[in-house]
């Protein structure tokens, strides 16, 4: 029996160890905890507490009713078509609800000396005041837990959930590359598609995790993914930034990593804290995306980072004309904001002519060999020869055009923007007996006619042997 419209409670695993949303939650004797087990005639009086003509507080004696099937019928039975749906055994309920009934008729035919009211929800009968003294209070603390309001403060609490002495608190062990490790596998099997993946610390402020930066980009790679990095925060002037990069590029798949200096500072709660810069970036990285598109490099006036109050430190011109070829993207303040004014991968420095060395070029071929590797999947088991690969090239061909009449490519005739080739040149006779046919994909992202191109491979169908 599932849902409250099939007659069930939905109760979660800590309603328990939660105090009632007001007044006081009644702390049952042991009749009340066995009461579904309980004889319908086993209950005839509630007592409450009221007032007497002198003001004093005495017993109220509500007499209650709950015989709804037979006296001798246990209080689970409820009367023939209250709960039909799960075979009349929602008694407990029913016979709440009648207790109910009779602790607010009482209080509406003697409201000047009788205060308490009573609620139901599901299985959870409330009785609250709303005109209690100390008195009040004092006597219902005898039978009941007391809610949050009754805390007390220091290490001489005696509420429920309160611990008797100090006791400190421990945050953990901050996780290790096995931990990361594991994590990369958990999502690799259960994440269908990311694109982006940053590693921030676990406390602020904090040395960012530079031993995970290799392993963080393998996956990337594996994952056609792109790694956003956090400067070391001993990167404290341009000239140890400039000498520290090559360092930070130890280890790295290049290419598919980028690092962003310096770091960031936010409020938090009247509070300025520096934060690496990596979750600002890939917040920008999206919303560029969305705009603009992924070939649209995530920098420059149109690239402002929000919520942001300023930066650990701010370069001049000539500072940044220093980082930027070394492929350190800084972060910098102009009068229309704070803004990113860097668009290179970890493979971007100038000395090393890599035809990845922007990151909107990266990006835009990653986002092509994942729509490409998923578009194509209709080829495998499909005869793998001349009316195949002509499909092919009329599939990709369109998907090639279409971010051509949008802008992602350089060029204004296809010929020198793009090219789709997948033909017995591509796929030898070889490859059709391995079942394999090959595509090749050129795009120009930079200059016309100079091309970026894409290798991908496909199981077509294979000679039966």
């Amino acid at each position: 029996m599932l849902g409250t419209a099939q007659g069930g409670l939905e109760v979660s695993a800590y309603s328990a160890h939660r105090p009632a949303a007001n007044g006081l939650t009644f702390n049952a004797p042991a009749d009340w905890v066995t009461f579904a087990d309980l004889t319908q005639n086993s209950i005839v009086v509630i007592a409450l507490d009221e007032l007497d003509g002198s003001g004093n507080t005495v017993p109220a004696n509500i007499p209650v009713d709950l015989i709804t099937t037979l006296a001798t019928d246990k209080m689970y039975t409820a009367a023939l078509g209250y709960s039909a749906i799960n075979g009349d055994n929602d008694g407990v309920r029913e016979k709440l609800a009648l207790i109910r009934d009779a602790v607010n008729d009482y209080q509406s035919a003697n409201p000047r000396i009788f205060f308490w009211r009573a609620t139901l929800n599901g299985n959870r009968l409330s009785i609250t005041s709303s005109q209690a003294n100390d008195n009040h209070t004092a006597l219902a603390l005898a039978y009941f837990i007391s809610n949050v309001r009754y805390y007390s403060l220091g290490v001489a609490g005696t509420g429920t959930f309160q611990y008797p002495a100090p006791f400190l608190a421990s945050d953990g062990n901050a996780p290790t590359i096995t931990d990361y490790d594991d994590a990369y596998t958990i999502v690799e099997n259960e994440v269908d598609l990311f694109n982006l993946l940053i590693l921030p610390p676990d406390k602020v402020p904090a040395e960012p995790h530079t031993n995970l930066w290799g392993p963080a980009s393998t996956f990337c790679q594996q994952q056609r993914a792109f790694l956003l990095m956090d400067a070391p925060s001993i990167w404290t002037t341009s000239q140890l930034a400039t000498n520290g990069v090559d360092a930070l590029r130890v280890g790295l798949v290049k290419d598919h990593s980028a690092v962003f200096y310096p770091r960031l500072q936010i409020n938090d709660n009247g509070r300025k804290l520096l934060v690496g810069a990596s979750g600002a970036i890939a917040g920008l990285m999206a919303r560029i995306d969305g705009n603009r598109g992924v070939w649209k490099a995530p920098a420059g006036t149109e690239a402002d980072l929000r919520s942001i109050i300023g930066v650990e430190y701010n370069f001049s011109d000539r500072e940044n004309g220093v980082l930027n070829p070394r492929g350190i993207n800084t972060i910098r303040v102009f009068p229309n904001g704070i803004v990113n004014w860097g668009a290179r991968t970890m493979d971007g420095d100038d000395d090393f002519a890599s035809e990845y060395k922007y990151i909107p070029v990266r990006r835009l071929a990653l986002y092509m060999e994942e729509s490409l590797y998923r578009g194509l999947k209709w080829v495998v088991f499909e005869p793998n020869d001349e009316p195949l690969w002509a499909q092919i090239r009329l599939n990709v061909g369109a998907f090639m055009h279409n971010l051509f009449r949008q802008g992602a490519f350089q060029g204004t005739k296809k010929k020198d923007a793009y090219f789709v080739k997948c033909d017995s040149e591509t796929t030898t006779q070889n490859d059709i007996n391995l079942g394999r046919v090959n595509i090749w994909v050129g795009f120009a992202p930079l200059k016309p006619a100079e091309f970026v191109i894409i290798y991908i491979q496909q199981i077509a169908g294979k000679i039966q042997t």
